[in-house]
């Protein structure tokens, strides 16, 4: 797995955080506890899976989808119907 540049991570990380917090009232904490232990955050890591190429609300709303289902492959920005 080839992981993606850590400045481009960190962006991701720090938006995608603050949306958590902002949407559902989170502390910086538990958002980013939330987050960074995903399977949304894992495949945004591995640079195959090409999630960078999505802005942050897609980003979010595959977290999201991830929430509610347990897959984050669930998200329609990624299934394939």
């Amino acid at each position: 797995m080839r992981k993606i540049m850590s400045e481009v991570l960190h962006y991701y990380d720090k938006t995608v955080i603050e949306m958590i917090m902002n949407k559902y009232g989170y502390s910086a904490e538990k958002a980013m506890d939330c987050f960074l232990k995903s399977k949304t955050h894992d495949m945004l890591e591995n640079e195959e899976m090409f999630l960078m190429e999505f802005g942050c609300p897609a980003i979010l709303d595959i977290w999201e989808a991830e929430q509610v289902t347990g897959d984050p492959r669930n998200s329609v920005y990624i299934r394939c119907d």
